[in-house]
Formats: structure tokens, sequence, C-alpha cells
């Protein structure tokens, strides 16, 4: 195991999977890998279990903290081409294809568990009841949390929402967009595709599901890192490790450098995937004028062939000689004032 401070060697660009994501817009947890392992250091961790392991960056890096050994266990129901990929490549890898909350009731707890799966209350509060039940007090495992900061922290969002039961979800908006300070929805602003449409209030976001999982325990403690969208640590302060755990986190918890700068990485970001959406827009509106031009571009050389067509026929000459007959020798049109209108 390491035990020294490293730098993620993880390629966190865009991913091919997401075009969609411009590069370095931090949804990983491998961003914050640094303080992510020294935590599991600190505990003396060998079997970790990662809820949520989307596209398998932090998985990668935490196979190779494990060293070629097995240890490491990824939940996720769908897991991405790349995960997959991932397994294949790394055979000591397990992969559970299954809810976090079908799983957890199985899996041999582990040492630590990292939780970045749906960000919602009933999921992530369904979770720690779980893992509590099977490992309560002193024995709970280290417990580490994404999105205990802004935008989850304090508003749901679903994956599948249909998995949540209806009295347990908030109240919807799909495919739009939210802004900090702004409770609401925005025109512009960070991208949702589905999430309550209020933030705050009861049961409502990531980080109040862990406060109140907190508040009805003994003896817990809980650290707030504000960096890439929130690091949460939570351990019991029984626990063995418990001392060199805090020792890694609680400089950083909460500080106030780190949430100034986290709020400015969030304004530029939502700026930036804002433009990215505007872009994209009026890239699918050329595409359709571009349509638009070639199909009446096409009809209008389709109506000229017609009247080309006519204009050689017997038939048009013989209207041209009617009508030059009716009008006392000026005809209503003739072909070459047909042919320079075609011709322009």
């Amino acid at each position: 195991m390491e035990a020294t401070p490293r730098t993620a060697e993880t390629d966190l660009r865009a991913d091919p999977e997401h075009p969609e994501e411009p590069d370095r817009v931090g949804y990983s947890l491998a961003n914050v890998v640094e303080v992510l392992v020294a935590c599991l250091d600190a505990a003396g961790v060998s079997s970790v279990v990662e809820v949520g392991a989307d596209r398998g960056l932090l998985t990668r890096e935490l196979l190779d903290r494990a060293g070629g050994e097995r240890g490491v266990t990824a939940i996720d129901p769908a897991p991405a081409r790349s995960l997959e990929a991932l397994q294949r490549e790394r055979p000591e890898l397990e992969l559970i294809r299954e809810t976090s909350h079908d799983a957890l009731r199985h899996v041999e707890m582990p040492d630590a568990i990292v939780i970045d799966g749906d960000h919602n209350y009933f999921t992530v509060s369904t979770e720690l009841r779980i893992i509590g039940e099977r490992a309560p007090g002193a024995d709970l495992p280290l417990l580490l949390f994404h999105d205990v900061c802004w935008p989850h922290a304090r508003r749901d969002s679903y994956y599948v929402p249909e998995r949540i039961p209806e009295e347990h979800r908030q109240p919807l908006v799909r495919d739009s967009a939210i802004l900090p300070g702004e409770p609401g929805t925005v025109e512009s602003g960070l991208p949702v595709e589905c999430a309550a449409e209020r933030e705050g209030g009861e049961r409502n976001g990531v980080l109040t599901a862990i406060e109140d999982f907190v508040s009805s325990r003994e003896g817990l403690e809980l650290a707030a890192i504000p960096a890439f969208f929130g690091l949460g640590v939570l351990w019991h302060r029984e626990a063995p490790w418990a001392g060199a755990v805090e020792a890694v986190v609680r400089p950083l918890d909460r500080h106030p450098v780190l949430e100034r700068l986290e709020g400015n990485r969030v304004d530029h970001l939502a700026g930036r995937l804002s433009a990215f959406r505007v872009m994209m827009n009026q890239h699918d509106d050329i595409e359709r004028l571009t349509g638009e031009r070639d199909r009446l571009a096409a009809t209008a050389a389709r109506q000229e062939d017609l009247l080309r067509r006519m204009l050689d026929s017997s038939a048009f000459g013989l209207a041209e000689r009617v009508s030059r007959l009716r009008q006392g020798g000026r005809p209503m049109f003739s072909r070459d004032e047909v042919r320079r209108a075609i011709d322009g």
C-alpha cells in the first residue's frame, strides 16, 4: 500500500462517452484523489467498496493503490463501457452490477466505502441506514462521499427517478439549469437532467441525508472539504484510526479559502457550460437551416427541370400561340421570357 501523498495520473479530460462535458468539469472524485487516498492510508484501509463508479476514473486510482491485490469492489447498476473495459484490464476489480441498496445488503463490509451514486436524500439515507445496521458503532467503515457541496448538498438529483418511491421524491424539473444562490432554476447555468425544483428544505440533498444520519447516532464525526463539488469524510470517533483521519481532514474542513476557490470555480464552470450549450444549440440551428436550404434547393431544381421540359414541349408552343391570338398579337408569356426568368 502507498503511504505517501501522490499526484493522480488519471486523465481527467473529456471522455468520448460524455462529449457534452467540456474538459476539467470536475465530476469525478479522482480530482481529490490525493486527499482521499491520504484518508485511506491514515485508516490503514485494505478493502474499499466504491458505490457509483461511473467511468472508472477513481476506480483506477483505487486499483493502483491496491497494487494488483484484490480489495476494490465497484457497485454500479449500469456500468459505463470504460468501467467494463477497466474490469477486463484489471481482473482484480470486483464489479457488482446492482443498485447500491441491493448490493450493500450482501457485500462483505470493507474498511472504507466511497459513496458517489445517485445524489438524493432517499438514496444516500438508505445507503447509510444499511451500512449502519450492518456495522454499528465503532465498527462503521470509513465513509467518503462526493457532492457534499453545491449543487447536490441541499438539492436532490435523480438518475432514474422511477426507482425512488414517489413519496420520497422532491417535485422534479428536467433538462434545466441551476446557479449558486438561486434556489429555483434559471435559463442559463449548470445543466441538470433531473433534479428537485427547489434547493433546500427537509429531506433534500446529499449533505442533508448525511447530517440527519450523524444526528441520529452517537460518536460520529463529519468533515466537508469544499473542492470539486465537495468531499465528505465520516468516521466514528472510537475507531482506532480516528485520530489519524481527523489529522488529515480537519485542516481542510470547510476551509474558507477553499470555499471561495470552489465558488469561483463553479461560477466559471456554469458560464462555460452555458456558452457550450448555446454553441450546441447554434450548431443544431445551423444544421436545421442547412437541411432546409438543401431541401429548398432540391425543390427549385425539380421545378426548373419541369419548366424547361415544358418549354420544349409542343403544348407550350400551342399555349403561346393561343395567348398571342387572344391578346391581339402580344402573348401573356413567351418562351424567351420564361427562359430569362429561369436563367436569372
